[in-house]
C-alpha cells in the first residue's frame, strides 16, 4: 500500500472511522469498501482499515464468496496480521476460520449436487439401455418353440388399402392413376413381405426349448443386473439428499440468496437435459454441461454404455442378427424415447378440442362436400389412426410418432375422399382435391391423431423400460 506523505490529525482519524463505521451498520458495503481503501492507503500502520475492509468485503462475514473473490480477502486478510496485535490476530483468526468453513461447507454442498446429478444421469443411461434390451427380450418372446408369428399385420392391411384403391382407380380411371399406381405397386411388395415373414420362412427360426429358455436367462440376467443398479443409484440419491439438506442447515442464512441453483432440487432435470445432448449427438455442449453438472467425464459415459452393450460376446444379439435375420426395427430410436409430459397431455387436450370443433364445423356446412365420399373417408381415417404401428414406425419422441401417423392418416382420408368424389360427382379440381379436402381431414384429425399417438407411445415406452 502507498503511504500518505501526510500525517492527518486525531480529528481526521475519528471522523474517518465513524464514517467507515456507518456504512457497514447501514449495510453500504461498496461505500465502506471504497472508504477502508482510503483510511488504508491514510493509516497504513492502523488495523482498523483492515478490519473494516474484510468486514466490507465479506458483508460483514456474511456473504458468500468464490475462490476468485477470496484472493483479495486473504490477502487483506494477511497484511491485516502483519500489523495486528496478538490478541487482534487472534480475533481475525477466530472470525476468518468460522467464515472459511462455511466458505468450504458451500463447496461440499457444491460436490453433493454434482454428485446427485451424476446418479440421476446414470440411472437414466441405464433405463435408455433397458429399453434396447427389452427390445430383444420382445423379440425373442415372439418367436416361439416352432418360429411360427404372425408379424405386422397392419402392414399387410395398409398394402391391401392401397392395391384395393389402384384396382378402383382402374375401374374408374381418372388423373389420380399418378397416385395409386405407385402406391399400389408398394402395396402388392409390401403384402408379399408379410406373406413371405409369416408363411414362407414358418418354422424357419424354429428354437430348441433349451436354446430359447437359455437366450432369455441371459437378457434377463442382464435386466436384473441393471434394474439393481438402479436401485442402488436411487439409494445413494436418497443418501445425498439428506447429506445436502443437513449441509444447507449448517450455512448462515445469509449465504442462501447467494447460493442459486446449488440449492435448488433440479437435479434430476439438470441430468435429463445432459443426456438428451446426448442423445441428439450434440457431443460439444454435451461435453461442457457434463463437466460443469456432474463428477463424470465423457470417457466414463462411453466405458459405461460400452460395457452394458457390448454385443461381441453377447449370444442374444447375434442370434437375432444372425439366425433370425431380423434387423431390429427402430432399436437406436427407442435408446432416445423421452417420457410423456404434462406438456403433451396440455398439447393433446387442446388439439382433441380443436378436432371436435373442426368436424362440428364441418357437419354443420355439408355444402361443400360429398357426404358419401367423406362418410368413408373419416371411417378409414380413424382406422388408419388406431392402426399405425408404433413398433415399426417412427418412435424416436412422440412428435415423430405424431407425425409419421397424421401424415399416413391423411393421405388415406384425402386419398379415398378424392377417388370416391370423383367417381360420384366428377371435374374435381387440383386445389380441392390436393389442398382443401388434406387440410379439412388435417383439422378434423390433428386431436385424436395425437391423443392415439401419446396412448400408442406411452405404451411402447413403459414396455421397453419395464
Amino acid at each position: 500500500m502507498k503511504k500518505s506523505s501526510k500525517t492527518p490529525g486525531k480529528g481526521t482519524l475519528k471522523k474517518d472511522k465513524e464514517q467507515i463505521s456507518k456504512s457497514l451498520e447501514k449495510k453500504e458495503y461498496a461505500k465502506a469498501k471504497e472508504l477502508s481503501y482510503k483510511f488504508i492507503d491514510t493509516y497504513p500502520n492502523n488495523i482498523f482499515g483492515y478490519v473494516s475492509l474484510l468486514d466490507a468485503l465479506t458483508h460483514n462475514y456474511g456473504k458468500y464468496l468464490k475462490q476468485d473473490e477470496l484472493k483479495e480477502v486473504k490477502e487483506i486478510y494477511n497484511n491485516a496480521l502483519d500489523i495486528a496485535s496478538k490478541s487482534q490476530k487472534n480475533e481475525l483468526k477466530t472470525k476468518l476460520d468460522e467464515y472459511m468453513y462455511d466458505i468450504k461447507e458451500v463447496d461440499n454442498l457444491s460436490k453433493i449436487r454434482l454428485d446427485i446429478t451424476s446418479k440421476f444421469f446414470l440411472k437414466r443411461l441405464n433405463d435408455n439401455t433397458l429399453s434396447f434390451i427389452n427390445q430383444n427380450l420382445n423379440t425373442l418372446n415372439s418367436y416361439g418353440k416352432k418360429g411360427i408369428r404372425i408379424k405386422n399385420g397392419y402392414d399387410f392391411i395398409k398394402g391391401l388399402f392401397y392395391l384395393i384403391c389402384l384396382i378402383y382407380n382402374l375401374f374408374h380411371l381418372n388423373l389420380f392413376l399418378i397416385i395409386t399406381v405407385p402406391f399400389g405397386i408398394f402395396g402388392i411388395i409390401t403384402m408379399y413381405s408379410f406373406i413371405e415373414m409369416n408363411f414362407f420362412k414358418k418354422g424357419k427360426y424354429k428354437l430348441e426349448k433349451k436354446e430359447l429358455d437359455k437366450l432369455i436367462k441371459i437378457v434377463n440376467d442382464k435386466t436384473n443386473i441393471i434394474k439393481q443398479e438402479n436401485i442402488k443409484y436411487d439409494e445413494a440419491i436418497d443418501f445425498l439428499n439428506e447429506q445436502k439438506v443437513s449441509s444447507i442447515n449448517k450455512l448462515p442464512y445469509t449465504f442462501i440468496d447467494d447460493l442459486g441453483d446449488i440449492i435448488s432440487n433440479d437435479e434430476k432435470a439438470t441430468s435429463d437435459s445432459i443426456i438428451n445432448l446426448f442423445l441428439e449427438n450434440d457431443l460439444v455442449k454435451f461435453n461442457l454441461a457434463l463437466e460443469n453438472n456432474t463428477n463424470l467425464s465423457s470417457g466414463d459415459v462411453v466405458e459405461k454404455l460400452e460395457k452394458s452393450l457390448k454385443n461381441d460376446d453377447d449370444e442374444v444379439f447375434n442370434f437375432i442378427n444372425s439366425k433370425i435375420l431380423e434387423k431390429k426395427n427402430k432399436q437406436s430410436e427407442a435408446l432416445l424415447m423421452k417420457k410423456i409430459t404434462t406438456s403433451n397431455i396440455i398439447i393433446s387436450i387442446f388439439l382433441l378440442t380443436l378436432s371436435i370443433f373442426s368436424l362440428s364445423v364441418v357437419i354443420n356446412n355439408f355444402y361443400d362436400l360429398n357426404i358419401y365420399a367423406f362418410v368413408i373417408a373419416l371411417i378409414v381415417g380413424f382406422l388408419s389412426i388406431l392402426f399405425y404401428n408404433i413398433d415399426t414406425g417412427k418412435h424416436n419422441s412422440l412428435s415423430d410418432s405424431f407425425s409419421d401417423n397424421i401424415i399416413g392418416t391423411i393421405f388415406n382420408s384425402s386419398l379415398i375422399y378424392v377417388l370416391i368424389y370423383d367417381t360420384k360427382v366428377g371435374n374435381i379440381s387440383f386445389v380441392y382435391g390436393f389442398l382443401q379436402i388434406p387440410i379439412t381431414f388435417c383439422l378434423i384429425f390433428v386431436g385424436f391423431t395425437y391423443f392415439i399417438s401419446l396412448l400408442k407411445y406411452n405404451y411402447l415406452f413403459k414396455k421397453l423400460r419395464k
